[in-house]
């Protein structure tokens, strides 16, 4: 059984280009916060935007998707799931928005992976337990050929796994000589190997990250989709996590695949957030709130569902907006009438 032990994790021990790359991002929380200054209806309007993409992307990577036409909608809670996909699909919107407002009360533990299981589930029948019998996750070909297996914890040792790699992540994050960000990607490889649940392991492992990194003080994460980064390069993300698996359960493995391709993310993260709220800070106007939320989200998007995610601006104020966007080409409008749908020129 694999022995969980983030001792290594001691700043000595760590490369100089990853601890180089960590006091960037440092740095990049610190000015976020400043730039977040008095600037309300902007942070929450990419709130909003961040909400829907990383609800659809973080299931997109497990193949789960509803229509463009249905996703605001359900995530906004006003249309009710239909089908299992939209009900995986209302169950990670509902447990992400529950991590934003409530980060700092969770305290890690098992009881509370959980409750968050729980939440993810509950518009399916799954239950918010633990595996009840052994599974694997398998590589196919597109013609359905078995190209590789990779294992994960029996299930009758589960419980003990999760215990003991919760009591090691507690024992280096109260440890000051610890850099708890560079801890979070080693945990995140740990519960994928250990893969606890029959189903929602690779979107829990999400959601957990977001939560984690909330509690490190990295909210970038709010405003930023974590998980549209990772599906626009989806090889790069199995790549890492393959990379640190290979002899996990020998105890023999490295999590620096991984801990780069997190810091990576991250950094593209908040590279993104500095360019949004860049061009924001310009813009004060609701006009310029309509046109953001467009122009961001990587996705045809109707009037109703602009209403939805910015619920202070008027609905002749969106039609007026979408117009004169229309018409300096920016957007390009697909459908007609009430079913029209406005996306970003270029995109689609």
């Amino acid at each position: 059984m694999h022995i969980f032990d983030y001792r290594f994790l001691r700043e000595r021990s760590v490369s100089m280009e990853v601890m180089n790359r960590v006091a960037r991002l440092e740095g990049f929380s610190q000015r976020t916060r400043v730039l977040s200054m008095d600037r309300e209806s902007v942070l929450q309007s990419m709130e909003r935007i961040a909400l829907v993409m990383s609800t659809r992307d973080s299931n997109a990577i497990e193949g789960i998707r509803t229509t463009d036409e249905r996703l605001v909608p359900l995530i906004e809670g006003n249309s009710k799931p239909k089908g299992h996909s939209e009900a995986e699909i209302k169950g990670y919107g509902d447990c992400l928005r529950h991590i934003h407002r409530n980060y700092d009360s969770i305290v890690l533990s098992r009881d509370s992976i959980l409750e968050l299981y729980g939440i993810l589930m509950s518009y399916t029948d799954v239950e918010s337990v633990f595996k009840t019998r052994d599974n694997a996750i398998v590589d196919r070909s597109p013609d359905g050929k078995v190209l590789r297996v990779h294992e994960t914890v029996p299930h009758l040792d589960v419980e003990e796994a999760v215990g003991d790699m919760l009591a090691s992540y507690w024992e280096a994050r109260n440890d000051d000589g610890m850099n708890n960000l560079i801890l979070i990607p080693c945990f995140i490889v740990d519960f994928l190997r250990i893969h606890p649940f029959m189903d929602g392991n690779g979107r829990m492992s999400r959601l957990l990250m977001t939560l984690l990194l909330h509690q490190e003080g990295y909210d970038v994460c709010r405003y930023v989709s974590l998980e549209s980064k990772i599906n626009s390069d989806l090889d790069s993300y199995y790549d890492a996590l393959e990379g640190s698996e290979v002899g996990w359960f020998e105890n023999e493995s490295t999590y620096d695949p991984f801990i780069e391709y997190f810091l990576g993310i991250l950094f593209l993260s908040y590279r993104e957030y500095d360019r949004r709220m860049a061009a924001a800070i310009g813009r004060r106007g609701k006009s310029d709130a309509v046109r953001g939320v467009v122009l961001n989200v990587n996705m045809p998007v109707s009037k109703r569902d602009i209403m939805g995610m910015l619920p202070e601006v008027s609905e002749s104020t969106i039609s007026s907006e979408l117009k004169r966007m229309l018409d300096a080409g920016e957007i390009v409008k697909k459908g007609s009438t009430r079913a029209a749908r406005y996306i970003r020129a270029g995109r689609g």
